[in-house]
């Protein structure tokens, strides 16, 4: 096929067209040069006064071209959708009642016949036609059916770390769960009579995340102590009931396919940790039953009735009461302990022992989140996530906790959440977005050096009571600081896409709609090669402890090569191709490919004569020192493309892994964030089904994009117009 230019009043009348009026005509912009729209959506993020970064996020996302299924969320987004809730929100009893409608509407038994998307919330599966996305079915995962019966595995939640940890913890303090209702408020240490020392297997241990409601006392009218108190109670409660319908040593099973979520008989993810970490080190089929039968003559609806009113519950008088009913249930809380900072840190002032532990409780903070499971309190999201301290425990709890995903409990929330949750319905996708944000403010301060670390804190929009408290939570960001890749239509490409040189002026090319169907089991075709610790690359803490004091930031531009390479050695030729997150964390991995040439090269038995990197930025609200975005002919013997884990699962990786392949060469691939096993050859199709790629004819200079490429334009128009493709 081939297409030409459109004359030059064209363009002009295009680029006269109000952005209202070319978002009703999605064609118009498909005519119009597509690197305008990047542009555009760059000066309106950028423009005006100094902002914050996640100002300059949510006003990017804003001037994009409107696409569904938007992936990225900002702390000021949130607060708009906040904002437009409350004004048209419906009375608590009615918002209630509305949310149960999905519950109680028809389902069919089969998948019907068709193509459609899938989608869960609240444990039910969603099919969607295509187009137009209206819902045709919908299924409780918690009823096994065809479809995912094949799919799914037994998979159980992995038992807390406590034995690996224990000796790290011997100074820490727990409150047993029994103590704070006898309590039924959260003690100061000073206070507390009974407080746990240190960590223990057959106990399940909880951190909790909480706002402080008044500067001397985080929970002033006891509001928090009574949510945690029956949140923990219902939740073990629910581990029983779930164990004694599945089996006390029966797995629960998991559909990879279904967003990783149980399918059949399953809890939520606490109740779950509950059943494997205290219900079965404790007890045996035979002493589950009179447990299980206790529950059955209270009911579990009462306990969980009983969990929405919980902020009512003065005292903790009706919870005490309840327990009164189910005598065999009490021994089993007490194997509940408690992490809350007021109670089982010291408070101010303190006398020099206290010091001491309160500094040495500091630095054992992540191992605290380690051993147990995070519950975060949450009421309003964007003042908890705008909290220094509350910020980073909900970062650290993404790679401390089991299953990655942190327990929330919403202590405005009319009910108390239970049952499986996907990743939307929990903190976890938006502090994830978060992080990305987090890790711009981090490279600009640290790599490009535009900034201290107080205005980094600043522009972050993150807050804390004591400014003394900021150099051990800038150090704590910068250890937890690296995000877990996020793809979005609206990602900013820009440096270099690397393409292979076929000779003749001929050049292969990914065609516009190259991604295919994904295996339903998540497999690849991949193949181990072996390790190699390329932790560095991201490691923005190490970077800044090795830098040279004097050191300015890292001069990697977009593509560069070896100068002089030996053409008549003997090892295959190789192209180093980094896909990265945002221009920062480019530079920072190609600048540490480039220190670790000669291991990288030892370890794959290749001869590396050039590199590239490709930046495809969700929120591109750092510093850009490139900022445009071209093609590149590239000719190597072997290309290895370096990055993230799950390079062929990332849009512009799994293209660069396919395009190579079809052009007959080894891809490998080396996974950062990963330091065994991260060394894999793409040995088949990462996209089959998908259009073969196509190749290029009349290759000239290629046309540069001054502003880059947003990801749902790249592939269609990163080349010149006027080129041939077959």
């Amino acid at each position: 096929m081939s297409r030409s230019e459109p004359p030059a009043d064209d363009v002009e009348a295009m680029l006269s067209i109000p952005p209202e009026k070319l978002r009703r005509h999605p064609r118009l912009l498909y005519v119009r040069r597509a690197s305008e729209a990047a542009a555009k959506a760059l000066a309106y993020a950028r423009g005006g006064a100094e902002r914050t970064y996640d100002d300059i996020a949510y006003r990017y996302l804003c001037a994009c071209p409107q696409v569904p299924f938007l992936g990225v969320e900002t702390l000021a987004g949130r607060a708009d959708q906040e904002r437009r809730r409350q004004r048209a929100g419906l009375p608590t009893d009615l918002a209630r009642l509305a949310g149960q409608r999905d519950f109680l509407a028809h389902r069919h038994l089969v998948m019907p016949d068709g193509e459609f998307r899938v989608g869960i919330e609240r444990g039910l599966l969603y099919a969607m036609a295509e187009p137009g996305g209206e819902v045709v079915g919908r299924f409780p995962l918690t009823v096994r059916h065809r479809m995912l019966d094949g799919l799914s595995k037994p998979q159980d939640v992995r038992p807390q770390p406590t034995m690996s940890v224990w000796t790290h913890l011997t100074e820490s303090r727990w409150l047993p769960l029994d103590e704070l209702i006898r309590y039924a408020r959260f003690p100061q240490m000073r206070e507390a009579s009974r407080l746990v020392h240190g960590v223990f297997p057959g106990r399940h241990h909880v951190f909790v995340s909480h706002r402080w409601l008044d500067a001397g006392q985080p929970d002033p009218d006891g509001t928090q102590a009574r949510l945690v108190a029956w949140h923990l109670v219902a939740s073990m409660c629910e581990a029983v009931r779930v164990a004694h319908r599945r089996g006390l040593r029966t797995p629960r099973q998991m559909a990879p396919a279904a967003m990783n979520m149980p399918v059949g008989v399953a809890g939520s993810d606490l109740a779950e940790c509950l059943l494997v970490g205290v219900l079965r080190e404790v007890l045996d089929d035979t002493s589950l039953a009179p447990v299980a039968q206790e529950l059955e003559r209270v009911g579990f609806d009462v306990v969980e009735l009983g969990a929405a009113e919980a902020s009512d519950d003065i005292g903790l008088e009706r919870l005490s009461a309840l327990l009164d009913a189910l005598p065999a249930l009490r021994p089993l809380l007490e194997r509940i302990h408690i992490w809350y900072d007021y109670t089982c840190v010291p408070q101010a002032p303190r006398t020099p022992e206290e010091q001491g532990l309160f500094r040495r409780t500091l630095e054992s903070l992540f191992l605290l989140q380690f051993a147990g499971r995070t519950l975060v309190l949450l009421d309003d999201v964007v003042d908890y996530l705008g909290r220094a301290w509350c910020s980073l425990e909900a970062a650290t709890s993404l790679t401390s906790t089991a299953g990655g995903r942190p327990d929330i409990l919403y202590t405005g929330g009319p009910a108390r959440p239970s049952g499986p949750a996907t990743d939307a319905e929990s903190l976890r996708s938006l502090v994830n977005d978060r992080q990305l944000v987090i890790w711009r403010g981090l490279l600009d301060t640290e790599v490009f050096r535009l900034q201290t670390r107080e205005e980094c804190v600043r522009r972050l929009g993150l807050s804390m009571a004591e400014p003394g408290d900021l150099p051990y939570l800038y150090d704590r960001m910068l250890s937890f600081a690296v995000p877990n890749g996020r793809m979005s239509r609206h990602a900013l490409v820009t440096g270099v896409v690397p393409l292979p040189d076929m000779g003749e002026g001929k050049i292969l090319i990914p065609m516009p709609d190259y991604s295919g169907p994904q295996p339903a089991d998540g497999g690849r075709p991949v193949r181990v090669m072996g390790s190699l610790d390329g932790w560095g690359g991201l490691n923005l803490r190490g970077y800044v402890e090795e830098r040279q004091a004097d050191g300015g930031p890292p001069d990697v531009t977009p593509y560069w090569a070896v100068p002089g390479p030996d053409a008549a050695g003997t090892t295959p030729t190789c192209h180093v191709a980094v896909v990265a997150d945002c221009e920062g964390e480019a530079v920072l991995i190609s600048s540490w490919v480039r220190r670790h040439r000669a291991e990288l090269e030892k370890q794959l038995r290749v001869t590396v004569v050039s590199g590239s990197w490709t930046a495809v930025d969700p929120v591109p609200v750092g510093h850009l020192p490139h900022g445009r975005l071209r093609a590149r002919p590239v000719r190597a013997d072997v290309w290895v493309m370096v990055g993230k884990s799950g390079l062929v699962a990332n849009d512009v990786g799994q293209a660069l892994c396919r395009v190579v392949y079809e052009a007959r060469l080894p891809a490998i691939t080396v996974s950062l964030d990963h330091t065994e096993e991260n060394v894999e050859q793409v040995v088949g199709d990462v996209a089959p089904g998908a259009p073969h790629s196509g190749l290029l004819s009349g290759w000239a200079s290629g046309y540069e994009h001054p502003s880059g490429l947003l990801y749902m334009h790249l592939y269609r128009h990163l080349m010149q117009w006027g080129a041939s493709v077959h």
